[in-house]
């Protein structure tokens, strides 16, 4: 059964003093397509007993067809701007009338945009800062009062936090702000039984990747990862209380290296200059 963002009345009380256990939900955060909409199929998958799932992302038609999927479902469509100020306002109020308790949170929406700095559009640049920084963040804030004991939050970062990249300078340092931002937040949190897990993928095969890259250079040797395997194992570890996951061994050993090898020089390595979709 979908339901639509502007239905914000699903428990009314017969009785003033009826008291009306929380529902238990999930929310995951740029849900319409790649990685987003695997975590919905597989939070689908593991949690039959969630009373709604609520799916956010800009485009409600994809996030529709999604949930037409689910019939059997509560689906919640939620189409929402998360770069956008005024939509961060609009979901904190939705949670507030509807006080739920939030077991699973896929904080998911990010942007990339690849090309020399000096060369980018403002709006781009905005776009990147807002979604990628300003909406995780604030995502986090409206969410983490309704996250209880056992609860837990998997925040989705980038192996292009662990060292700057050249020609995807913004990004890369918005998602060196995701990490740290997480790995705080799980220190914050895990007193209270709270999990806060970073996720930091590779190469993915989304729609997001194929239009910010042509192949070639670094990106040929990097394998793709299984999104259905990184997922689940993803929710495995986080229901654990593990506060980061890289998936795959070569992404692993690339964060050692990043530990290791100065960043002065290991950057002189990894620029993507040449993985940039030409005009």
């Amino acid at each position: 059964m979908q339901k639509e963002f502007e239905d914000s009345s699903l428990f009314k009380l017969s009785h003033p003093f009826l008291m009306v256990k929380s529902m238990d939900i999930a929310i995951i955060t740029g849900a319409s397509s790649g990685l987003g909409k695997v975590f919905f199929e597989k939070v689908v998958e593991r949690y039959p007993a969630l009373d709604e799932i609520w799916i956010i992302a800009r485009r409600e038609n994809k996030l529709k067809e999604l949930a037409n999927q689910y019939s059997d479902r509560n689906i919640r469509v939620i189409p929402l701007d998360l770069s956008d100020t005024k939509s961060i306002e609009m979901f904190d109020e939705m949670l507030k009338t509807q006080a739920p308790n939030i077991k699973v949170l896929i904080n998911n929406a990010g942007f990339d945009r690849a090309g020399l700095f000096r060369e980018m559009s403002r709006k781009d640049i905005y776009s990147l800062i807002d979604l990628n920084v300003t909406g995780t963040t604030m995502i986090s804030r409206c969410c983490l009062p309704y996250m209880n004991k056992g609860s837990y939050q998997i925040i989705t970062g980038s192996i292009g936090s662990f060292a700057p990249l050249p020609w995807r300078a913004v990004y890369s340092a918005s998602k060196a702000y995701v990490r740290f931002f997480a790995r705080a937040l799980h220190e914050e949190e895990h007193k209270r039984g709270v999990n806060i897990m970073l996720l930091s993928p590779g190469k993915m095969d989304t729609e997001m990747f194929h239009q910010n890259s042509n192949g070639g250079g670094n990106m040929d040797i990097q394998p793709y990862l299984n999104l259905n395997q990184v997922t689940v194992k993803a929710m495995k570890r986080a229901e654990k209380g593990c506060a980061t996951y890289t998936p795959m061994l070569f992404y692993k050993m690339y964060r050692l290296i990043a530990k290791v090898v100065p960043s002065a020089l290991l950057v002189k390595f990894i620029s993507v200059e040449n993985t940039v979709p030409r005009e």
